[in-house]
């Protein structure tokens, strides 16, 4: 579903250079549930950013079904960003003054989407289905940092997009809390066939998952 070839990051600044990536070479299978290791600064963010478009590779080429998306003009890509791509990041990023609801139904409003009742029922089965179903009224403030980190869950998912894209989504949270999001997401895995790629520095966790890549010095190690 994804692949990437030659796959490059080149950050540069007045001090010189510094690569990040060195030459990515990776598929990902429709459905997989695929890990993403190594220390940290070893690139593993910066190529989640690269997959889901929230930056530019230096040098070398991301395609999703076959398409090269960053051969696309900038509006399509901000279109196929939000509508085929899904984020999970360690800190949620729900925006304080809405409540649950209304941040799941973010993405279709930016997508376009007029009809805010329709928009409401796909949120309202969303985080019932994640076990927020007496939560949907609340403010993130108001909430658990797991319950926080459902409603981002339900944000990446509510525009039914091709892949998931987790940055050490369990990071800020306690070891059990942790592995409940991480149940949570391997249930999706199971049950509804969405794709996730997740960052995570938690060993216990990558080995639940299908593939693990591990990146050392900006190159795929193993």
């Amino acid at each position: 579903m994804i692949e990437t070839k030659g796959l490059q990051k080149t950050f540069r600044h007045p001090a010189g250079e510094l690569k990040v990536l060195q030459g990515i070479d990776l598929t990902i299978k429709d459905g997989e549930m695929m890990a993403l290791v190594g220390a940290s600064g070893v690139g593993k963010s910066t190529l989640l950013h690269i997959l889901g478009t929230l930056d530019r590779p230096t040098e070398g080429q991301v395609l999703h079904d076959g398409i090269d998306v960053f051969k696309l003009a900038e509006k399509a890509i901000t279109e196929f960003r939000n509508k085929r791509v899904g984020f999970v990041f360690q800190f949620h990023h729900l925006l304080p003054e809405f409540n649950a609801l209304e941040n799941v139904i973010m993405p279709g409003l930016l997508a376009g989407e007029k009809d805010r009742n329709e928009l409401k029922d796909r949120a309202r089965g969303l985080l019932e289905e994640l076990g927020l179903k007496g939560r949907l009224h609340h403010r993130p403030g108001e909430l658990s940092g797991g319950e926080q980190q459902r409603v981002a869950v339900a944000r990446a998912l509510f525009m039914d997009p091709s892949v998931v894209l987790a940055d050490e989504p369990t990071g800020n949270l306690d070891t059990r809390t942790g592995r409940e999001l991480f149940d949570l997401l391997s249930r999706l895995n199971a049950g509804k066939g969405i794709t996730f790629v997740i960052a995570t520095h938690d060993k216990g966790l990558s080995d639940r998952c299908q593939r693990v890549i591990s990146l050392a010095d900006g190159k795929i190690e193993a």
